[in-house]
C-alpha cells in the first residue's frame, strides 16, 4: 500500500475520560504504528493549517473545519463519528452539518445506529463505512467466576438517564431478588443520576443488594471485573440522547464477562449475540430477567454452553465469550479496516 506524505489527525477529544476520548487514542495509536511520522496527531487546540494533506477528523463536530480544510487544499478528508456529535440538537449545529457533511471523502460510523443518523444527513452510502469501536488483544484477564451462590451483576458507565441504572434498580432488581436471594448490582461511574438512583435504592430497601463506586482505579476496576457473573447495559431510549457504540460491552466481554444489554441503538452492534451475550427488549421486565437468568444459570446461549460443558462451565464460557470479541473488537483487526475502507491513498 503506498503511504501517504503525511496524515493529519485532528481530534477535541483528547484529554480526559469517555467513549470519544478512548476511540480517538485508541485510533490514534493504530494510526502511529501503521504509517509511523508520516502520522501527525493534532489536538484542536494545537490546529495549525495545513495544505495538500490527507486529514482524519475525530468527531461530528469537526466536520466543518474540515469542510474549509478542503477549501483550503486538504488532499482528502475523512471523519469517525460516534452518535451524540451527530445528533445534538442545537439548530445552528445541524444546519451546518447537513451543508458540509456531504463534501467529506469517507465517514467512519461505529455502529449501524450512527450511519443511519448520518444519512439522514446527506451523506451517500457509497462514502460511509461501519467500523466499531476495539480494544487491544491484550485486554484484560480471563474472568473466573467467585462463587455461584452469590452472583454480582456490574455495570460501569456515566450515572445518566439513558443508561437505565435507575429503571433497573426499580423494576427488574427486587424481582432478580426473589430468584436469587444474594444478588448485589456493582455500579462503577459517577454522574447527574446518582441522587435518584440513591433514592430508589432507600425507597425499596436494596442497601444490601446494590453497591455504588463511583469513579475508582484501574486497579479496583480489574479487581471488580473478575468477580462479575455476568455485565449489564439496561439503557432505555431518551429523545436527543443515544448510546453509540456501548464500548463499556467490549471491555468487559473482553476479559471473559457475558454481556446482557437493551436491543437499543449502538448497543446491537457491541454484542455478538450467542457469543459475547445476550440480548432483551429495552423497558420490559420480563425479557430482562429471562437473559441474565439465561446467563446465570449458563443454560444459553448454545455455542457457549456447548463449549462450557467441554471444558469445564464458567471457565469455558469466559474463555469463548473472550475469543469471540477478540475475533471481532480487536484493533488489529478493525485498523485493517481502516487502512482497506478510508485510507486508500
Amino acid at each position: 500500500m503506498k503511504r501517504p506524505h503525511h496524515i493529519l489527525f485532528i481530534t477535541r477529544k483528547w484529554r480526559g475520560e469517555g467513549g470519544m476520548q478512548q476511540l480517538s487514542k485508541d485510533l490514534w495509536q493504530c494510526m502511529e504504528n501503521e504509517y509511523g511520522k508520516h502520522a501527525v496527531l493534532c489536538v484542536l487546540l494545537q490546529l495549525t493549517w495545513w495544505v495538500g494533506r490527507d486529514v482524519h477528523l475525530g468527531d461530528a463536530a469537526l466536520v466543518p473545519l474540515g469542510w474549509i480544510l478542503k477549501k483550503m487544499g486538504a488532499k482528502r478528508v475523512t471523519v469517525t463519528v460516534c452518535g451524540l456529535d451527530v445528533i445534538w440538537q442545537q439548530h445552528w449545529y445541524q444546519w451546518f452539518l447537513k451543508k458540509t457533511f456531504p463534501s467529506m471523502d469517507h465517514v467512519v460510523c461505529i455502529s449501524n445506529a450512527t450511519a443511519e443518523e448520518v444519512r439522514r444527513r446527506g451523506v451517500q452510502e457509497k462514502k460511509i463505512s461501519v467500523i466499531p469501536c476495539g480494544i487491544w488483544a491484550c485486554h484484560g484477564e480471563k474472568n473466573i467466576s467467585h462463587d455461584d451462590t452469590f452472583p454480582i451483576l456490574l455495570t460501569i458507565g456515566r450515572l445518566v438517564k439513558r443508561k437505565g441504572h435507575a429503571w433497573f434498580i426499580e423494576k427488574v432488581l427486587p424481582l432478580l431478588i426473589q430468584e436469587y436471594s444474594r444478588l448485589e448490582y456493582w455500579i462503577i461511574g459517577e454522574g447527574p443520576e446518582r441522587k435518584r438512583i440513591e433514592s430508589i435504592i432507600q425507597k425499596y430497601v436494596l442497601e444490601s443488594h446494590v453497591r455504588l463506586f463511583g469513579s475508582v482505579s484501574d486497579i479496583l476496576r480489574e479487581e471488580y471485573y473478575r468477580k462479575a457473573d455476568a455485565f449489564v447495559m439496561p439503557n432505555i431510549p431518551i429523545p436527543g440522547d443515544m448510546e453509540g457504540f456501548g464500548i463499556a460491552c467490549i471491555e468487559a466481554s473482553s476479559r471473559g464477562i457475558p454481556v446482557v444489554a437493551a436491543r437499543l441503538e449502538g448497543l446491537q452492534d457491541a454484542v455478538i449475540e450467542g457469543e459475547t451475550g445476550m440480548f432483551f427488549e429495552s423497558g420490559n421486565v420480563e425479557d430482562c430477567m429471562t437473559a441474565i437468568r439465561n446467563v446465570l444459570e449458563n443454560s444459553t446461549p448454545p455455542c457457549l454452553s456447548a463449549v462450557a460443558l467441554a471444558k469445564g462451565e464458567g471457565e469455558g464460557k469466559g474463555e469463548v465469550v473472550k475469543e469471540y470479541t477478540l475475533q471481532h473488537f480487536s484493533w488489529t483487526r478493525l485498523f485493517q479496516r481502516y487502512r482497506d475502507e478510508v485510507f486508500h491513498f
